[in-house]
């Protein structure tokens, strides 16, 4: 029974991870449907008032309905288009728009005053189907119109201030659009330049590699072809270069051997800066220090461990809305607000493991559980070694 709880918990705590791709889906997804009901709802008055007056009336809420349906499917069709990065309108997007506006003016003929208000959807999907700059031209033209329809049709009644409404929607949508843009762009630029640097770091292992190892098999290569002529006719000679060969040999694996440690090293200052720009991209708030000279150089290097550790799970499975690095001499605290870590599988992932065997290798000691808030994931890591140390210090 414990067993097949445990999967459940399992199955449920894996459902509620999201990657950000679809996380944004999921989003735009909702976003859409809001859209879908606040402008069902907005349609019913124009389509009550078209069927109120007979057959022309019936005619210009059929056109409402359609015009009304065309409009959103290009609205939505957009905004996806632009979170991809897509600036002009598809084939689609194109087709409903022209079967939007025509069929809104069947509704405006038909209906009468209060089929106006489909030009506010045609604005909003104007706005996210166009630049922005081109968008805001069409509002302004759009605006121009309904603001002399009064005069053109007094029949209407129109107060002439549904262009107030008209421009604040069309204005809202056209900065919506350009935010969404400018994310994008974002989102672009950071990938350039985490391949920019993955670029440079690859170019400067070559570097590193062709100096350590180009002058040293050169003389090795030189030193061999000279052993092998000197083998008959010189043989002590052959055997001191032939120990000057395997001299040189050890030495350039040691050099090989080093430079692959100060790869695999890690910097906590590096770590720290890193886990803000990942933070920030995610939508977490990061509370991190600013410096870490307070804590032991010993510890560093395993400390940026437990940061490139715990931002990672937070960024991928907590939910948070908040990450706080808490540092001292002898321990590392990394929180979170999210979701929490369930208590039968804290031990799981591979990660984590990873982090307690490395922890254990270095003489700490890892906790993962519940902060003092009551919310959220605590990975806390203390070193055993450095603190009785500290303790008899202060004793002494």
């Amino acid at each position: 029974m414990s067993a097949q709880r445990a999967k459940v918990r399992s199955c449920t705590v894996t459902a509620r991870v999201l990657s950000p791709d679809e996380a944004r889906a999921r989003r735009t997804y909702w976003v859409i449907a809001a859209w879908g009901l606040v402008w069902a709802f907005a349609t019913l008055p124009v389509v009550r008032a078209g069927l109120a007056g007979g057959g022309r009336g019936a005619l210009g809420a059929a056109c409402a309905v359609v015009s009304c349906v065309s409009l959103f499917i290009s609205c939505s069709s957009s905004l996806r288009r632009v979170r991809r990065g897509e600036v002009w309108p598809g084939r689609l997007n194109r087709a409903m728009l022209a079967v939007g506006a025509i069929t809104a003016v069947g509704a405006i003929v038909g209906v009468g005053a209060q089929g106006l208000q489909l030009v506010v959807f045609l604005t909003i999907a104007l706005a996210f189907a166009l630049p922005w700059r081109v968008s805001c031209g069409v509002i302004i033209i759009l605006c121009g119109l309904l603001r002399l329809a009064p005069g053109a049709v007094p029949s209407w009644g129109l107060s002439g201030h549904e262009w107030i409404a008209l421009i604040g929607a069309g204005a809202a949508c056209a900065f919506g659009r350009y935010t969404t843009e400018q994310r994008h762009l974002a989102r672009v630029l950071e990938e350039r330049t985490h391949e920019l640097e993955i670029n440079d770091e690859r170019n400067r292992m070559a570097r590193d590699m062709h100096d350590i190892l180009g002058h040293s098999l050169t003389v090795i290569t030189l030193k061999s072809e000279l052993a092998a002529r000197l083998v008959d006719a010189a043989p002590d000679r052959a055997r001191a270069e032939l120990t000057e060969v395997q001299s040189l040999a050890r030495s350039a694996l040691a050099d090989v051997r080093a430079t692959v440690n100060s790869y695999r090293e890690l910097s906590l200052a590096g770590e720290l800066a890193r886990a803000t720009n990942v933070l920030t991209s995610a939508g977490i708030r990061a509370d991190l220090p600013l410096t870490v000279e307070v804590v032991d150089p010993e510890l560093r290097e395993l400390f940026a461990w437990v940061v490139r550790e715990g931002v990672t799970n937070i960024v991928r499975h907590a939910h948070a809305s908040l990450c706080k690095v808490e540092l001292t001499t002898d321990s590392i605290e990394v929180t979170d607000d999210g979701i929490g870590l369930d208590s039968s599988s804290a031990g799981d992932g591979h990660g984590l493991e990873g982090l307690r065997q490395r922890c254990q290798d270095n003489g700490a000691d890892l906790t993962a559980g519940t902060p003092s808030s009551g919310k959220g994931t605590a990975l806390r890591v203390s070193a055993r070694r450095l603190s009785s140390r500290l303790t008899q210090d202060t004793t002494r």
